[in-house]
């Protein structure tokens, strides 16, 4: 099996560090695979969702956005925040969303910053939705 080092990092932490077979991820310019022996990189991302896979194992992040690089068989990601899927309070997430849509109804020289979060949170929402999705196939299985 064919694998390479991901590391997510925040200013905070380092939010995953592991071997993986396959990382894909917001890039700038759309959704970016990464599989070993992947050429070297440097990518904007896009808050979003990253996927992880390690053999049968799927793990997901949220994250508010930030940059990727990819260096001789090695994958950084550096962002202001990640979150696994297991981490994110959907409540919150929800309200956040409602909250930036209602934001964006009304005129606002924050524009930008209330779509960021938006964005955001509507990823946070994904991660969790697809990790429920997730547990209730295996269930069925």
């Amino acid at each position: 099996m064919k694998t390479f080092l991901l590391e997510i990092i925040t200013p905070e932490k380092v939010s995953y560090k592991s071997m993986v077979e396959f990382v894909s991820f917001p890039a700038y310019h759309g959704e970016m695979g990464v599989l070993p022996g992947h050429i070297d990189y440097i990518s904007l991302l896009l808050p979003g969702e990253i996927r992880i896979k390690f053999g049968e194992d799927i793990q997901l992040f949220a994250i508010s956005g930030g940059f990727a690089e990819i260096h001789n068989n090695n994958v950084t990601i550096l962002c202001e925040t990640a979150e696994s899927a297991e981490e994110i309070d959907i409540e919150k997430a929800k309200l956040e969303k409602l909250r930036a849509e209602e934001k964006l109804k009304t005129p606002d020289k924050n524009f930008v910053e209330i779509q960021a979060s938006l964005r955001k949170a509507m990823a946070r929402l994904k991660v969790v939705s697809d990790l429920q999705r997730r547990k209730k196939t295996k269930k069925q299985q």
